[in-house]
Parts: C-alpha cells; structure tokens; sequence
C-alpha cells in the first residue's frame, strides 16, 4: 500500500512526532531537508520535536554530545513516560548508521514506530565494503522499522534489495524562487563538500581546459567546506587563480542565493550521490544543470531538457557539457524554465510536507 496516495487531507495536528537528525549548526544536505521541512510549517501541521543527536564538531564532542542526548532521549521514554505517535530518524552512513541504530532499538522497545529517512550518498559503498557479519547487522537494524524513506526509485530499489521493511520514495524538495533577469549571470558554480568524491578536482581540470575558450567574465565558484585549502592550491598549481572563487563554506541564506541569483550553470559532478539539495535549489533559481548519472540524479536531470549528464570522472564530457550551454542562449532559457516548472509541480516543499504527513498518519494507524 502506498501511504501518500490514495487518502483524504488529513492536518493531524495532534499526531505527536519527533524527529531525529544532526545539530542545525551542522552543514550538508539532511540539515538542508530539516531546515526546509521546519521552515515550511511542518511543526503546524504536527506536533513536532525536533530532537538532534549530532553536533558536526570533532569526534570527541560529537561521541559526548550522543551520549548526553541518548541519555535525555532514554529519560523522555522511560522516566517521563513521552508518548510519541511517529519517530522520524534521518540517517546516513557509518557513524551516523551506528548512532541510529542505538536509538532505533530504544524506540522499538516502547513500540514506536519508526520512519526511516535514507541519505546516505554512500551506503552501498558502506555496506559492500562491510564485513558479512557487519551486512546482516545492517539489514537486521533496517527491517527493524516500520518504513524507510528512501531519495528516488534508484534508491528505493536498493534498500529493497537488502532488508525486508517497507519502502517508500519520498523526493527531497525546496521553495520555489522569485527569479530575475536583472542579474547578470557569471558564476559557474557548485555548492557543498569540496572534495574529489564530489568532483571538484574534475572540474578545475575541466576549467583548465576552458580557459581562453569562453567569456572571460565567467568565473567558477566553489563555495563549500572540505578540501578547501588542498582545492586552492590545485587552483595555484594550474594558475588559473584569475578563474576561480574558493569563498568556503557561505552561511549567510542571502548570500547563498545572491550566489544562485548570478549564476549561469550550476555543475555538480559527483562520484555518487543521493538526491542533491543543491541541485534542487539550482533548479528552483532557473539553472541549467551539469551533473552525473548517480544516484537519483537521472530521474531529476534529463539530458538537453533541463541540463546534461555525464558519467562520473569524465572530463573532457564534463568540459564539453559546460561549453555546451554556455554558448547556446536558446538552450539555456529553455533549461531554465523546464528547472522551474519541474520544481513547481515535482519538488516543491509543501507538497512534500502533504505526503510527509500522510504517512506519519497512516503509519501512527497501521502500528497502533
């Protein structure tokens, strides 16, 4: 049965539901998720706790911080006796898997159901390159819950094919934007980990090979955290310094989505991946997108519709594709619009929240 279809508006505001996730100080895409879904109301519509277990600093603090709030966690369900209708547990892999799966089995002993929010861009190099001991402790820790929620079909296939609890695909979602033609657009740019799990040494090879072939007025902008000091001086190395903005990690909304704003292509070209929030805000500004075939980008991004897909690490493509849009003004116009359209009707936040909340509804039902 398909939780999100097939029932009537139901608000639910009495439905008490905590969610479990990172710090909101914390940086990456399951903040992004969270800050949206808070954002947009969800807590209106629900009786929502957000409850976080993670606190993004070193290792020492983060493994503290678990600690103190597993223990708050453990005296809300059996001291105070918490009642809640729905646990929504974002999770992703490694730390974040063992994290979770501590808490899953705290809440399974009060019989709480459990919605499982997948992730993790590399789980299934997680799991493969566990031991076999290691893949049963993962499965038997997934078909603990009641559902998981899995970042496209892509996705959901895969944890179909390694545990027996229900899946669901829930897509990630944004706000839709004002946009302007007033800006003139010059960043080329990609927003989040700098790293070469991400690409981002591809793509100052592949800018390398743009250099004195497009606009000088272009720059490329690698706004994020990682690897930054390692990035600039691959950057130095190449001396294409005159090419390239490395501003770090930007916090400031406003300035992210100035950012977005006078951007011409966003460019995404990771080596696996989820289903990016960056590319879903690039769309939601009316960019075209570069990216590769991971993940549930493909069901996101359909080739010279919306953007251009290329198979991870190749350069010369990723280099192509770039050029491609910037010279065809037609090509990026149409791009652009079909990114809006598609946010409008495919990802938008408060359908998201919609469908989020008939599955707490229906889950809090088939449980209790």
């Amino acid at each position: 049965m398909d939780f999100s279809k097939g029932m009537k508006k139901e608000k639910g505001e009495n439905m008490k539901v905590i969610m479990i996730g990172s710090h909101l100080r914390t940086t990456g895409g399951i903040t992004r998720v969270v800050k949206n879904y808070l954002q947009s109301d969800l807590d209106k519509k629900v009786n929502l706790e957000y409850f976080p277990t993670y606190f993004g600093s070193n290792h020492l603090i983060n493994i503290l911080y678990f600690f103190i709030r597993f223990i708050v966690l453990y005296f809300k369900l059996n001291i105070s006796n918490v009642k809640y209708d729905v646990a929504h547990i974002h999770m992703s892999y490694k730390g974040s898997f063992y994290r979770k799966k501590i808490i899953i089995n705290s809440l399974k002993k009060k019989n709480i159901p459990i919605l499982l929010h997948m992730h993790g861009s590399q789980f299934k190099d997680f799991y493969n390159q566990s031991s076999k001991k290691q893949q049963k402790e993962i499965t038997n820790t997934l078909n603990k819950v009641d559902i998981i929620l899995a970042l496209g079909k892509e996705w959901k296939d895969y944890y179909q094919s390694i545990c027996k609890s229900q899946v669901f695909s829930l897509d990630n979602a944004v706000f839709l934007k004002e946009t302007s033609n007033d800006e003139e657009k010059i960043y080329i740019t990609t927003m989040g980990v700098l790293s070469n799990r991400k690409g981002t040494y591809d793509l100052i090879t592949a800018a390398a090979k743009l250099k004195g072939n497009i606009d000088s007025k272009y720059k490329f902008l690698l706004a994020g955290d990682g690897e930054v000091e390692n990035v600039k001086k691959r950057i130095n190395d190449l001396k294409l310094n005159d090419l390239f903005i490395v501003p770090g990690w930007i916090s400031n909304e406003e300035k992210v989505q100035e950012i977005y704003r006078k951007s011409v292509i966003y460019v995404l070209p990771s080596y696996n991946e989820g289903m990016p929030m960056s590319i879903l805000e690039a769309m939601s500004f009316g960019l075209p997108i570069v990216s590769t075939n991971v993940g549930s980008i493909p069901s996101v991004i359909k080739n010279e519709e919306n953007g251009i897909l290329i198979k991870p690490g190749d350069i010369q493509d990723l280099k192509n594709a770039i050029e491609q849009i910037l010279n065809n003004q037609q090509m990026k116009e149409s791009m652009g619009k079909n990114n809006i359209n598609k946010i409008k009707v495919h990802y938008n936040i408060y359908e998201s929240i919609e469908k989020l909340v008939k599955i707490y509804s229906n889950l809090s039902k088939q449980v209790h």
